[in-house]
């Protein structure tokens, strides 16, 4: 679809008019498309800008029509040939902060999938400290099988600190066959609403708030170091049982 190309919906309300009108002008493609006159004509330059329209002037008047498909593709792979000309030296300028620290803020539960997709993506063992029933409640039965099951494809193995629910402990009994290692805290200690995953050189930070879940995810070796020493402690402070 043309909006997975970063087309927005009025310009592809406008193209997709274009090609069935053939040719017209400003105000019978505002009767047409049912955008305001005034936004057509800005959204027409930004477009021809781009290489997606074309015009013609005929007794004053400017007559627009589409640029044909082939050339807008012809256009993309263009654009794309010059960019991937540049990649070597916007690499280069990368460098230069390559040993910075980056912070990425995820808020709503779909985003919290985006961490968890990063998290088998990054192809690292995990290490995590995770508030079980919440995530149940909050992502569902049916999303975390299925990120045991692709962790489970790419030989992740995970180390996994949870309060000692019923269904922790029915997680745990599958252990072996998830490639998984599961403890409990001890009872004097709550985990509420709130995860960390430990993958490669990233830290996952992750509130699971009803109302707004929000999740941060840090890059940097010194804090993934920092968190692994406290990770370790309650490791060793939690049981088996």
């Amino acid at each position: 679809m043309l909006q997975n190309l970063g087309y927005s919906p009025h310009e592809i309300k406008i193209y997709v008019a274009l090609l069935k009108m053939g040719e017209t002008n400003i105000a019978d493609l505002s009767h047409q498309t049912q955008i305001p006159r005034s936004s057509v004509k800005e959204l027409l330059e930004g477009m021809h800008a781009r290489g997606l329209t074309n015009y013609y002037i005929k007794q004053g008047r400017h007559y627009w029509t589409a640029e044909y498909p082939e050339r807008v593709a012809a256009t993309l792979e263009e654009r794309l040939a010059a960019f991937r000309a540049i990649l070597p030296s916007l690499k280069e300028m990368q460098s230069d902060i390559k040993d910075k620290p980056h912070v990425r803020v995820y808020s709503g539960a779909p985003e919290m999938q985006l961490i968890m997709d990063d998290i088998i993506e990054t192809k690292h063992h995990i290490l995590a400290l995770v508030s079980w029933d919440d995530w149940l409640e909050s992502l569902g039965q049916e999303y975390l099988d299925s990120f045991i099951e692709r962790r489970h494809s790419h030989f992740l193995k995970i180390r996994f600190i949870t309060p000692r629910t019923d269904s922790a402990v029915r997680l745990k009994q599958k252990d072996e066959e998830e490639l998984r290692r599961t403890r409990f805290l001890p009872s004097d200690i709550e985990l509420r609403r709130t995860s960390n995953f430990i993958y490669g050189s990233k830290v996952a930070i992750i509130s699971m708030n009803k109302k707004e879940p929000t999740g941060i995810v840090i890059e940097d070796p010194d804090v993934v170091h920092a968190m692994t020493i406290y990770f370790e402690s309650l490791w060793l402070h939690s049981s088996e049982q």
